[in-house]
Parts: C-alpha cells; structure tokens; sequence
C-alpha cells in the first residue's frame, strides 16, 4: 500500500478523499538537486470559474498529511506551487475561392475554440503548433493554414509569470515546450484565440 514509483504519487494525489479538497492538476519530479529521495510536487487546483488556481494552505497541509500515510520512509515530499502559462492563438488561413471568408473564418475559429477549451494540459506538457494546423485544415472551406502564432497572455486577469514562447519553441517549430513545473492554459477561448482569413 505504499507509494513507490511517480505515478503511485500522482495517483494517491487524486485519490485524495474529497472532504480534504481537491487537486486540478499534479506533476511529482525528483529534486536532482537533493542527495535523499526527495521529490517535489507540483499542484493546482480549480477555482469557482472553473480555471486553474494555485492551492490554498489548507489543501496542502491536507495533502501532506494524506501522503505521509503512504509515502516510503526514505522519501521526502515537497509541495509546491505549478505556475500557469497564459496563452493565447492567432493564426492564418487561406479559403478556397469558391468559399465565403468570413463564414470560413466563422467556423474555423468556433471549431478550434471547441477543440482547445475541451483540451486540459498537463504540467510539463507541450503545446503542439501542429496540432491546431491540422485542426484549422480539417475546417471545411480552409485551403491552407498559413501560419499559427502561439502568444502569451499577461495582462491583470492572467497569471503574471514571464515565460518567453520563442525561447521554449522547438527548432522546427512544432511545439512549444514547458518547464516540468508548470502548465499551459487557454484561460479565455472566446477572447484568446483570433485569426484572419485571405
């Protein structure tokens, strides 16, 4: 019954009994800056919004004290804060001639919408630019999706972390990667995700 591998950690997070609280979200990584088996976990939970939020006191002493029943006596658990990427989408499209524009544009930017509110990242989990190219090329009427541009968003409604998009975008520009202790989120679809149509 005791917790040894990461996953066995992740999964006891969420078994957590609800009158404790709940946790959102949870990545654990070892600390390789600690010469014990210490491991830092990463959570957030939900706010009455139903968007990501950093867990309140309350829910962390509740999740240690859970832990501590099964972790392995030689680990060491460390309960930290995820920070939250705020991004938003804006792209390109090309429409087949023979199709109305702003229709086109319409639905493209409905479907995405769609696609991506019903899309809950991890923490640590990439962003893949491909995927919303092949979401936007899948719309009918688009001939072509000519650029996707991933940008954040950090004005006073979202989260204020610095996190610079060009520095974690892969070399072929297919993904935008994540440090392991933090996560994406789309935290207004109707407002964040704009595009144009030629």
């Amino acid at each position: 019954g005791r917790a040894v591998t990461l996953e066995d950690y992740i999964n006891l997070v969420y078994r957590m009994p609800s009158q404790f609280g709940a946790v959102k979200k949870c990545h654990v990584i070892r600390d390789v800056d600690s010469f014990k088996r210490n491991l830092n976990l990463y959570v957030l939970s939900e706010g009455s919004d139903g968007k990501l939020t950093k867990a309140n006191i309350a829910l962390k002493n509740n999740l240690k004290t859970w832990i501590n029943r099964y972790k392995m006596i030689n680990d060491t658990i460390d309960i930290l804060d995820a920070e939250i990427v705020n991004v938003g989408i804006e792209f390109e499209l090309v429409s087949y001639s023979s199709s109305n524009k702003f229709d086109v544009l319409e639905a493209a930017t409905r479907i995405l919408r769609k696609k991506l509110n019903e899309k809950v990242f991890s923490i640590g989990e990439p962003l893949y630019i491909t995927d919303i190219y092949t979401i936007l090329n899948r719309v009918a009427g688009v001939a072509d999706t000519t650029n996707v541009k991933i940008v954040q968003k950090d004005s006073n409604q979202y989260s204020q972390i610095g996190f610079d998009v060009d520095f974690f975008t892969s070399p072929d520009g297919r993904y935008i990667a994540i440090p392991q202790n933090a996560i994406f989120e789309l935290k207004f679809p109707s407002i964040d995700i704009k595009g144009t149509v030629k």
